[in-house]
């Protein structure tokens, strides 16, 4: 018999890669460069912009990311990883696995970092009812057909921190 471990078991060892990334570590003291938070914000209002369309209301952060865009005074194009990402999402367990990863970061550990990115627009981290999107969240969390999916956002978020590394490399 299989034993079917938990999505977040499944995808620890990418959610921990992203983590240690020097662009996820970065961003997790609160103090990342200006630059690779705009450019974060970027890639993640590219890939919101698609999932959104099929995300339960609950969860949907596209407007708050432009929102967080807007107040930045930095202007950065799209990025190629995330826009690569983005041509695979085109069924619905795809989309829900970035839903699942996605959202769990926003909501889980975007509110430690929402205390933390003290200078930086964080409207994206912010939740109209928290209980309820962590609810929405739940039916996602619980979920054991989407493994590849949320380990494909994961890659893909390990991408786009690399795409920031290699376009602001003098910042480090």
């Amino acid at each position: 018999m299989t034993v079917v471990k938990p999505l977040w078991e499944e995808t620890r060892d990418l959610h921990r890669a992203c983590e240690q990334h020097i662009v996820g570590g970065a961003m997790a003291t609160g103090n990342p460069p200006r630059i690779w938070y705009a450019a974060w914000l970027r890639a993640l209002f590219q890939i919101h912009n698609v999932i959104d369309l099929q995300a339960p209301s609950e969860l949907l952060r596209s407007y708050q990311i432009l929102e967080d865009m807007s107040c930045m005074d930095i202007m950065v194009g799209e990025l190629r990883s995330a826009n690569a990402y983005i041509k695979t999402l085109d069924n619905p367990k795809a989309i829900d696995g970035a839903i699942y990863v996605l959202t769990g970061a926003h909501l889980m550990g975007g509110e430690i970092m929402r205390r933390r990115l003290e200078d930086f627009p964080t409207k994206h981290l912010e939740w109209e009812d928290r209980k309820a999107s962590i609810a929405v969240l739940q039916t996602y969390r619980t979920r054991n057909d989407i493994t590849e999916e949320a380990r494909a956002c994961f890659q893909a978020l390990l991408n786009i921190m690399d795409e920031i590394l290699f376009l602001y490399p003098t910042l480090i």
